[in-house]
């Protein structure tokens, strides 16, 4: 079993070292982790008030860190990182990727406009938005995301739901459209196990979204979105057997920017929890 989307200090939203969160890993018996830590915003041209995401300067030093924990560890780490999708910055944010190793990149999407609506302090926005527009636009978003052939990985798919807030009208045909396009980018979907971690307690994305990836053949591959090392593996056994009861046998993995496919692990370490 993998874990593909693990977080560490340098984003300014998650604690404990690297090295915790590898030995975390090993203890539940992971097969295979990712450190895929947020891409420095500042790079990208955004400049917030409360930093959350790594600073440029650290960029190499995280690099450099992933790497040398990669000749300590008994099972594969590899390098990714999670990089924000922002309408218009898509040459500057190729660049930029082509100048790093990374074993893969996830694509995410945090921002509508100006509101970061994923982050607990903006929350209140949420009463006085329009709900069926935020999630027309969030998915349009996600659409132009997939398209651009940046990333490998789409993650938390349906992040938006987060604070429980849905939309009024059936969102079904958001649901089919958007697959449609990351079927045709072929670009993989993260099963991020967060969502069990948030007010809306369901995975992102939820059995809907992973029904109509099955049925159409888009890959899947797993995260945790560990932001402390005790969360590395948290809900895995639970998202395994929901890809198995949807009909998924296999699970991505990726190194040197390659997919590959490979069993979907259904008999793992008690420690890993639901």
């Amino acid at each position: 079993m993998l874990d593909y989307h693990i977080h560490t200090w340098r984003c300014c939203h998650a604690s404990g070292e690297m090295r915790e969160y590898l030995a975390e890993a090993e203890k539940k018996g992971l097969a295979e982790i990712g450190f895929a830590d947020h891409f420095p915003l500042g790079m990208l041209g955004v400049d917030l008030d409360e930093p959350v995401s790594m600073q440029p300067e650290e960029l190499d030093e995280y690099i450099a860190d992933v790497q040398a924990l990669q000749k300590s560890a008994s099972i594969p780490v590899r390098l990714g990182v999670e990089v924000d999708y922002l309408p218009g910055q898509e040459e500057l944010t190729a660049m930029l990727l082509k100048q790093y190793p990374f074993d893969y990149v996830i694509g995410s999407i945090h921002f509508v406009k100006d509101w970061d609506f994923t982050h607990p302090d903006y929350i209140q926005r949420y009463e006085w938005a329009d709900i069926d527009k935020l999630y027309e636009d969030y998915f349009a978003e996600i659409c132009r995301m997939a398209k651009s052939g940046l990333f490998d990985i789409v993650g938390h798919l349906d992040v938006v739901k987060k604070f429980s807030f849905f939309p009024r009208k059936s969102w079904d045909h958001l649901v089919e459209e958007t697959c449609r396009i990351l079927k045709e980018a072929d670009i993989c979907v993260e099963l991020n196990s967060a969502g069990w971690r948030a007010p809306v307690r369901e995975a992102y994305p939820g059995e809907v979204f992973l029904a109509q990836c099955q049925d159409i053949g888009i890959p899947v591959t797993m995260g945790s979105d560990a932001h402390r090392p005790k969360e590395v593996g948290c809900g895995l056994r639970r998202a395994a057997l929901i890809l198995d009861k949807i009909g998924f046998t296999e699970v991505a993995s990726f190194a040197g920017g390659k997919r590959t496919m490979r069993p979907l692990e259904l008999t793992v370490e008690p420690n890993i929890s639901l």
